[in-house]
């Protein structure tokens, strides 16, 4: 019986020690190699880990939030700007993802206090509040009158809500485990007992990354993150007519990979063009997968640029299945995802590099960008179903106008988060921020948006600020109803930076 006993302590002991080391440890010693904007809560627990293990040497900046927040914010523009214009010597942080409400934001408070944050920083906007999911599960219901409780349940479904499972699993059992039914909860204290379970489904995309980074074609990816290219590249990877790049010993061993679609060879072979000024090379393309090119030997003889130029492009919106996309860019091929590199980038989860369609809407009128704006948005929800929250934001929107402003579920934790930081005197500056003038003219002349603004500037007191940006920032600066091309996030950051300056003592 001792013996049994003994057993079963060691093979308990073995379970947390194997689950501490590797999970909790080794798998954030690791290099990491998600992308921006890709491997949402991997991303954000490595860059926790990474900030924590750093000494503090100067004023800290953190920036909470969703993906409102760090499509607005640049980090290194803003200490640059803070730096020239107010001497200050400041670190800004992300702690962001997409899909963060005020209720997460609240559970990671106290992850805050080892970090030592000068100010926190966080911009909110419509999406943040998911008032829409009540539309979605109520076709007939109104915010105004729904029963909180169902709110609450549904914020906690895996589908809405992933990181109350992988982040927050304690901190969101002690919050609303009384709100779970049996199984639920049964999920929640084993992700809160063991590391293992709870990164099952997010540790793993990283490990991937590193050995298709190292031994695979990269030819299987979401972001792009190769060498910047001069003409410009999509998020996906896709270039216009042309791309330049510089010889490296990688293409010479492995060649290039490029994705070459049904619609750029339009029944016919299209010729791709090599040149650095002294030597030419032309490959013509003729199946539509992706392809491996070898360059010339010569073009490796010394380190010039390369252009590359393709005989004709094709466009996304005459394309069907997987290629179709609403919009009129030119496109080109695509390159596999670390181009250009002789190592995979590591470390950039919250470094944004701009891509082309950052810069499809500069010189638009706002007239020829409305049109651009209904139709690359909101059409073509049977060919398109993953624009539906749009469609559900513009319909909550424009019913939300008629219904009175009711502080419930997540405007109940702004108050929580407002007062946490009131009590503790840390600086925090809760932020309206700027919206597309398109998708505010739905709602923002109704009672309900007057009387949510009145809501938040109640909030402002002691450590806390209130600002109110909604209507600062024009159309063109926006890729959708929130998110800040990387043109209009340049735009704004002088703008963040006078305001956040004037929060710290002169």
């Amino acid at each position: 019986m001792k013996k049994r006993i003994f057993f079963l302590i060691c093979m308990i002991v073995f379970l947390f020690g194997i689950d501490t080391l590797f999970f909790r440890k080794i798998q954030f010693i690791l290099p990491n190699e998600s992308p921006w904007n890709t491997n949402h809560f991997f991303n954000f627990l490595y860059e926790y880990e990474r900030i924590r293990s750093l000494p503090k040497i100067k004023k800290r900046i953190i920036i909470v939030g969703s993906s409102v927040a760090y499509y607005s914010i640049d980090a290194r523009s803003l200490e640059k700007t803070l730096k020239e214009k107010f001497a200050l010597d400041v670190d800004v942080f992300y702690l962001a993802y997409a899909g963060n409400s005020p209720l997460y934001v609240y559970l990671l408070l106290n992850w805050l206090a080892p970090l030592g944050p000068d100010l926190v920083v966080y911009p909110v906007n419509f999406i943040d509040y998911r008032l829409h999911r009540t539309y979605v599960l109520f076709p007939d219901g109104r915010n105004d009158t729904v029963d909180e409780s169902f709110m609450i349940r549904d914020a906690l479904t895996f589908g809405e809500a992933p990181q109350s499972l992988w982040v927050f699993p304690w901190e969101t059992l002690m919050e609303v485990g009384s709100e779970m039914d049996t199984e639920t909860l049964s999920r929640y204290i084993i992700s809160s007992s063991f590391t293992f379970y709870r990164y099952k489904d997010i540790y793993e995309q990283n490990l991937q990354n590193l050995i298709q980074h190292r031994f695979g074609r990269n030819t299987s990816y979401h972001s792009y993150m190769g060498v910047n290219i001069p003409e410009g590249v999509n998020g996906l990877g896709w270039t216009g007519k042309q791309f330049s790049f510089f010889p490296t010993h990688k293409m010479e061993e492995k060649g290039i990979w490029l994705e070459v679609t049904p619609y750029l060879l339009a029944g016919s072979t299209c010729k791709l063009t090599f040149s650095n000024g002294d030597t030419n090379q032309v490959v013509n393309l003729k199946d539509a997968r992706w392809t491996n090119v070898r360059l010339d030997p010569i073009f490796f003889r010394e380190k010039k640029q390369i252009t590359a130029t393709l005989e004709r492009v094709w466009y996304a919106h005459e394309a069907t299945g997987a290629y179709l996309d609403y919009h009129y860019d030119p496109m080109g091929v695509r390159l596999e995802q670390t181009f250009g590199l002789e190592l995979a980038k590591s470390g950039v989860q919250y470094t944004r590099e701009p891509r082309t369609e950052d810069y499809r809407y500069q010189g638009m009128d706002d007239r020829t960008y409305t049109r651009y704006f209904y139709y690359r948005l909101l059409e073509g929800l049977d060919k398109r179903p993953g624009i539906g929250y749009l469609v559900a934001l513009k319909l909550a929107k424009e019913r939300i106008r008629k219904e009175k402003f009711r502080p419930f579920f997540h405007f109940q934790y702004l108050q929580k988060i407002a007062d946490h930081f009131r009590n503790r005197n840390i600086p925090f500056l809760l932020i309206n921020n700027p919206e597309n003038p398109i998708s505010l003219s739905w709602y923002e002349d109704s009672d309900w948006y007057r009387d949510h603004l009145l809501f938040l500037k109640s909030l402002d007191s002691g450590s806390v600020h209130f600002w109110d940006i909604h209507d600062v920032l024009p159309m063109q600066g926006f890729s959708d109803f929130h998110h800040f091309t990387y043109a209009g996030m340049e735009q704004m950051n002088s703008i963040y930076a006078e305001r956040i300056g004037n929060l710290f003592p002169k």
